[in-house]
């Protein structure tokens, strides 16, 4: 999975991020990644925004990845949500 860290929404997300993942049974790598500063992110050629691989729209960013595949992802308004997290780790 990777974390991306921006300002508030980051703020809010990030310890629900961590205590779900810490209280999950499964074995997980949490990667964090920054995106810079708000002037840096917000430009629209941003390698996370442009990336095939992450097509970022927003942060944090939850993506899950299993056998070099996305099996899912949380976008920003939804990444501090312990239930979506829950949801995201557990979907087949």
């Amino acid at each position: 999975m990777i974390l991306l860290q921006l300002l508030a929404n980051c703020v809010r997300a990030e310890p629900i991020i961590y205590k779900t993942l810490e209280t999950s049974a499964d074995n997980i790598a949490l990667l964090q990644a920054y995106v810079g500063d708000k002037l840096t992110w917000r430009n629209p050629h941003h390698p996370w925004r442009v990336d095939s691989r992450f097509k970022l729209t927003g942060v944090p960013t939850l993506i899950c990845w299993e056998n070099d595949m996305v099996k899912g992802r949380l976008e920003d308004q939804e990444a501090h949500h312990e239930h979506k997290i829950n949801g995201l780790l557990s979907a087949d």
